[in-house]
């Protein structure tokens, strides 16, 4: 199993609300995934920002891990 770091930058979900909005942008920024293969890291990212949720996802928008632009070296 190896661990890789996925940057979530955008999520939209099934159902609208102040409470689920104000819970996506706490998803918002770097998660942490064990799995076997890439496929299997996705499908347990999207199941654990689910959890996170407490709903279904419509869609899920993520990044591989990157050094941030203000703190990388050109």
């Amino acid at each position: 199993m190896k661990n890789k770091f996925y940057i979530v930058t955008d999520i939209e979900t099934h159902e609208k609300s102040d409470q689920i909005e104000w819970e996506i942008l706490n998803c918002l920024g770097i998660w942490t995934i064990e799995g076997r293969n890439e496929a299997d890291r996705e499908v347990k990212l999207w199941e654990k920002v689910e959890e996170y949720l407490g709903t279904k996802l419509a869609s899920l928008t993520y990044e591989n891990n990157k050094p941030h632009a203000l703190t990388s070296y050109m």
